[in-house]
């Protein structure tokens, strides 16, 4: 078992070839570029936070070079964060080239794609070049990340880093760019537009996705009875009917799912044609949602006093086939994105870039950023290697527990040395017994959820 990352990374005639392509030496002095780069992917603490001392002793204690504080801080500037951006490129053709295995379960979607975006806030020295937007302390600062994911194949298809005040929107353009026929788009609330949407059909893809409560007035059916020209075309303003949503609403028990085929969302002539499923909650997650719409209506953030009405529901669209997808399995799909959420919770773990007391240089926090995403691609590599080996022999396995386990055993590849076989052979014998995953009482498990995309 080989990793193609890894490999990669552990080479130094590809690393040096990258490393004067960027400039970054033109000469390979004692402290070399794979050195470089492994003290910023491997190093296992928080390269962003420890102080120079931390950093260049740690440098002497694993490869016995011994470098003053002040040489460290010149090696972090625009030219090496250029070189470690370099390297998370190239590591992302190399994924594109990796030919990757039919799974069955999730036919007939070429691909899942998951979208999601996190947001890190940064000192406040940084304002300028990653604004966050302004608080009673004055203007802060923020990073944020957006990832598309594909979840049949288990591996990142674009990450793009941008300021914190970046609105999801506008990450839209991304998403078209890599979306093929086929593909099934899972988006959160934030990226959606019925633009967009509009573009996915066009692409002969698929989508299920929420719908803004503001677009609940914008909701309409076709006229059954509409008012016709003398040459026999449908006049236009009698073609669709207004929804009533409320109405329909308050005649729905807890529980109940409602489904209406050809529906047409948007204000203008060009709507989008979809199926609609309403889901009036129950429990603890009706009380969830009425929680975070009235703390929003608080704050003045743009939720109108009515839409508190519509907490108690759900609304999902989707262009998928009523034949192949009844309106039972639509929230079920759209739940595959706890996967990326999952693994948004996992990267926080290891990005670790949350505002630290000090002020620091702006390239040190992007060389701590792109080495902590570089290590974050050959995680999720090695885990999903593994993974798919054991689970081979039935057993179903935890994706926190061994990105974690894997965590741990990639910050001692450089530490002490040890040789990639040495690791999944280790890993291989650990991982079956340490990260079997444990089911909540009452929950759904994504392998569960799996089975509705058949």
């Amino acid at each position: 078992m080989e990793s193609k990352y890894l490999n990669f990374l552990l080479d130094e005639n590809e690393i040096n070839k990258i490393a004067k392509e960027v400039g970054l030496c033109k000469r390979i002095r004692t402290f070399t570029p794979l050195e470089l780069l492994k003290m910023v992917v491997f190093y296992p603490n928080n390269i962003a936070k420890d102080i120079l001392d931390e950093i260049s002793l740690n440098l002497f204690e694993i490869s016995s070079i011994s470098v003053s504080n002040e040489s460290i801080n010149k090696r972090f500037n625009s030219t090496f964060v250029k070189f470690l951006k370099a390297i998370f490129l190239e590591l992302l053709n190399i994924k594109l080239n990796i030919k990757k295995p039919e799974k069955n379960i999730l036919e007939p979607f070429n691909r899942i794609l998951l979208t999601d975006s996190t947001v890190s806030k940064l000192h406040s020295s940084l304002s300028e070049e990653y604004p966050g937007g302004r608080n009673q302390e004055g203007p802060y600062s923020s990073l944020k990340i957006n990832l598309i994911k594909d979840l049949k194949n288990n591996t990142p298809v674009d990450i793009q880093v941008s300021r914190g005040t970046k609105n999801d929107y506008e990450f839209l353009p991304r998403i078209k760019k890599f979306m093929k026929a086929k593909d099934l788009i899972l988006n959160d609330l934030g990226y959606c537009s019925l633009e967009f949407l509009k573009h996915v059909i066009k692409k002969k893809a698929f989508f299920v996705s929420k719908l803004k409560l503001n677009s609940l007035k914008t909701i309409f059916l076709e006229n059954p009875t509409p008012e016709y020209f003398k040459n026999g075309t449908i006049k236009v303003q009698n073609r669709f009917i207004p929804f009533d949503v409320e109405k329909e609403c308050n005649s729905m028990i807890a529980g109940e799912i409602r489904e209406f085929e050809n529906v047409h969302i948007g204000s203008d002539s060009h709507k989008l044609p979809c199926r609609l499923i309403i889901t009036k909650l129950d429990g603890a997650l009706e009380e969830r949602r009425y929680k975070t719409i009235t703390k929003k209506i608080r704050m003045c953030r743009g939720i109108k006093e009515e839409n508190r009405k519509m907490a108690k529901f759900g609304f999902m669209i989707t262009n998928l086939s009523k034949d192949l997808y009844p309106k039972e399995q639509i929230y079920p799909i759209y739940s595959l994105r706890w996967q990326i959420e999952l693994e948004f919770k996992n990267w926080k773990s290891i990005l670790e870039i949350d505002e630290s007391g000090r002020k620091l240089k702006k390239e040190r926090i992007e060389a701590h950023f792109y080495g902590k995403l570089i290590n974050i691609f050959v995680n999720n590599e090695v885990s999903k290697i593994l993974k798919d080996e054991i689970e081979t022999q039935k057993r179903i396995l935890s994706d926190k527990k061994i990105f974690n386990h894997v965590s741990y055993y990639l910050e001692r590849l450089h530490r002490y040395n040890y040789k990639i076989g040495y690791i999944f052979d280790k890993l291989k014998k650990l991982v079956p017994k340490t990260c079997l995953k444990s089911k909540r009482k009452g929950s759904i498990s994504s392998n569960e959820i799996m089975k509705f995309i058949t």
